[in-house]
C-alpha cells in the first residue's frame, strides 16, 4: 500500500524515472513549454520549481545541485542568468499546467507545462476621466464663426455660374415647349383656310362673264316682245 509516498512511479523504475524527469525539465527550461501527460506534468512541475529556487540563490553550490539534475551547461547558465532574474520577485508558482484533452490511441489526458512569465502587477483600469467642458468652449464665438466678406464673395462667385446655367436650361426648355405649341396651333388654324381658298376661287365666276350673260338675256327678251307685236 502507498501510505505516505508522495512520488509517482509513472510505471518505471527509479533510475528510469529520474533520467526521464531530468530530460523533461531540461526541455522545459530550454524551450519554455512542453506537452506531456497530466501525471508526468505534475512531477515535472515539482522538479522545475526546485530548479528555479536554486537559480534564485545564484551560488556555486546551487549550480552544482542543478547540474545533478540538468546535464546541459547551456541550459544551466540560462536557468541562472535568465529565469532566476525573471522570477526574482515571485514566490513560488513558476510553472503552469493546462489540459488540452485526451490523446488519440490510449485516451490519456494530455497537458501543456509552461513557465509563467506573466507579471504580478495587476492591470490598471483603463477608465478615462470625463473632462468638464466649459460653456465658452462649447459655444463658438461670433468673430470666429462668421465667415469673412471675401469668403462670402468667393462663395457667391462659385455658386453664380451653376445657377445661371440651371436657369438657362429651364428657359431653353420652356422656349422649346412654346415653339411646339405654336407649331401645333398653326397647323390647326392654317389648315382649314388653305383648304377653303381653292373652293372659293373655283365657285366664283368672273364679272365679264356675268355681264355678257345678262345682256344676252335682255336681247332675247326684246326679240320676244318685238315678235309678239
Amino acid at each position: 500500500m502507498r501510505h505516505r509516498r508522495r512520488t509517482r512511479r509513472l510505471g518505471c523504475k527509479t533510475a528510469h524515472r529520474k533520467a526521464m524527469l531530468g530530460n523533461m525539465v531540461t526541455s522545459l527550461l530550454e524551450h519554455g513549454r512542453i506537452v506531456t501527460t497530466v501525471p508526468r506534468a505534475k512531477e515535472v512541475r515539482r522538479v522545475a520549481d526546485k530548479m528555479v529556487t536554486l537559480a534564485k540563490r545564484s551560488s556555486l553550490h546551487a549550480r552544482r545541485q542543478a547540474f545533478s539534475v540538468i546535464r546541459d551547461r547551456k541550459v544551466v547558465s540560462k536557468l541562472f542568468d535568465e529565469w532566476g532574474q525573471e522570477f526574482a520577485d515571485r514566490n513560488g508558482g513558476y510553472t503552469r499546467i493546462v489540459r488540452i484533452g485526451p490523446r488519440r490511441g490510449d485516451a490519456a489526458m494530455m497537458s501543456i507545462v509552461e513557465l509563467v512569465t506573466d507579471s504580478l502587477e495587476k492591470p490598471k483600469s483603463q477608465r478615462k476621466h470625463q473632462k468638464i467642458v466649459s460653456a465658452e468652449s462649447v459655444i463658438p464665438q461670433a468673430d470666429s464663426s462668421e465667415p469673412s466678406v471675401d469668403k462670402l464673395e468667393s462663395m457667391k462667385e462659385e455658386d453664380g455660374p451653376a445657377e445661371e446655367t440651371y436657369i438657362s436650361e429651364e428657359a431653353s426648355v420652356a422656349e422649346e415647349g412654346i415653339v411646339e405649341e405654336k407649331s401645333a396651333t398653326g397647323v390647326e388654324v392654317i389648315g382649314p383656310e388653305a383648304s377653303e381658298e381653292p373652293e372659293v376661287t373655283t365657285n366664283k365666276t368672273p364679272d365679264a362673264d356675268v355681264g355678257s350673260k345678262a345682256s344676252d338675256v335682255q336681247e332675247k327678251e326684246k326679240g320676244v316682245e318685238t315678235g309678239k307685236d
